[in-house]
């Protein structure tokens, strides 16, 4: 799965769930041109990741359940990030963002154990159970 991938997923599942989805809001969201979000879109949607019904669009269970992936990701980073590393709540989102694009599901789940399993992250946004056996 390339990061671009992770990222369209994570930005298109972040700004439904606020009710702001516009492929306008996902270009600023990602810092990358509307063309290209059109480009992506249909991509995403001949992979099975989401569905376009006219100009509304819905991350299928594949999409949604690899952009909460990330997301969960990126929160334990940064519960890691600020209790074990001492960083400030305003500097964590950057580095949350290499690491969860390089983070192995078996790290994640060593990570979420040595953290005690957080639910929250440092700026109180829950953190998406393992939908998966959890086995260590």
């Amino acid at each position: 799965m390339s990061r671009s991938v992770e990222d369209y997923l994570k930005g298109i599942y972040s700004l439904k769930e606020k009710n702001n989805y516009s492929n306008k809001n996902l270009a600023i969201y990602l810092n990358i041109s509307p063309a290209s979000v059109s480009e992506m879109i249909k991509k995403l949607s001949n992979e099975n990741y989401l569905k376009i019904n006219g100009k509304d669009l819905e991350l299928t269970e594949k999409g949604s359940e690899l952009a909460k992936d990330i997301i969960r990701k990126h929160r334990v980073w940064e519960v890691f990030l600020v209790d074990k590393l001492g960083y400030d709540k305003s500097e964590i989102h950057d580095e949350a963002e290499i690491l969860e694009h390089v983070t192995s599901e078996k790290l994640l789940k060593k990570l979420e154990k040595f953290l005690f399993y957080p639910k929250k992250c440092p700026h109180g946004k829950p953190i998406f159970s393992d939908k998966k056996t959890k086995k260590d």
